[in-house]
């Protein structure tokens, strides 16, 4: 199950990961990610670095 929400991008092109999926993953400020963009999707992944295998 698919878990989505539309973000603005800011002036700064950052956008903010939305709470529900913080509190899910266990985000926290300074934590990093991992951005990855799918050509065979085309779709754009963030990923939570801690949370690789």
């Amino acid at each position: 199950m698919a878990t989505e929400d539309i973000v603005k991008v800011s002036r700064n092109y950052q956008v903010t990961i939305p709470a529900r999926i913080r509190q899910k993953f266990q985000i926290k400020e300074g934590d990093l990610v991992k951005v990855v963009f799918d050509e065979k999707e085309n779709t754009v992944k963030i990923i939570p670095a801690s949370k690789e295998s």
